[in-house]
């Protein structure tokens, strides 16, 4: 790939970054907010890859704004309060969870390493009964979506089996 190339692609990625730190939003939310996966915004934010338009339109959907918009140098990021407000109304319209645009954020992963340690997932469970279970448990309401992600991703996936349920249409987790 030539130097040119790999400067562009670095631009965009520091674009993106510059968009959700305004935002106030982990890498992890952005993955969330976007329906992507968090090693690909942190792939993107540092340069490694070069997405295609559907996924810089489904980014800039996310951030509130026109795909030439995000890559754009000379186009202002919007402030914080317009970055987070159209990042609402993104998500209510996927009905993906709001709890990531708190500002203080449940850390899901450690009551999921929790759950882990209590036996419940030595049964195979589908991710609605993880989340009622946390429901339950922590008074944390979690997307499926959400739990799926974190047992899909770093240690916790070395230490899960998924397999399909007897309706071959949803996953079920249990550990190993």
């Amino acid at each position: 790939m030539a130097e040119n190339d790999k400067n562009t692609l670095k631009e965009y990625g520091n674009r993106v970054r510059t968009f959700r730190i305004e935002a106030n939003i982990s890498q992890e939310a952005l993955a969330t907010f976007a329906q992507l996966y968090q090693s690909y915004i942190a792939s993107i934010e540092k340069g490694d890859i070069n997405i295609g338009i559907l996924a810089q339109r489904t980014l800039s959907d996310t951030f509130g704004v026109k795909h030439y918009q995000l890559s754009d140098p000379d186009f202002p990021i919007p402030s914080k309060d317009i970055l987070r407000e159209n990042i609402r109304r993104h998500i209510t319209s996927k009905n993906i969870d709001p709890s990531y645009l708190r500002d203080k954020m449940p850390d899901y992963g450690k009551f999921m390493d929790q759950l882990l340690r209590s036996g419940f997932l030595n049964e195979p469970r589908t991710s609605k009964q993880i989340a009622e279970k946390y429901k339950q448990e922590y008074e944390l309401e979690i997307s499926t979506a959400r739990i799926t992600n974190i047992l899909s991703r770093g240690v916790r996936s070395s230490k899960i089996n998924t397999s399909k349920s007897a309706c071959g249409k949803l996953n079920k987790y249990q550990l190993i």
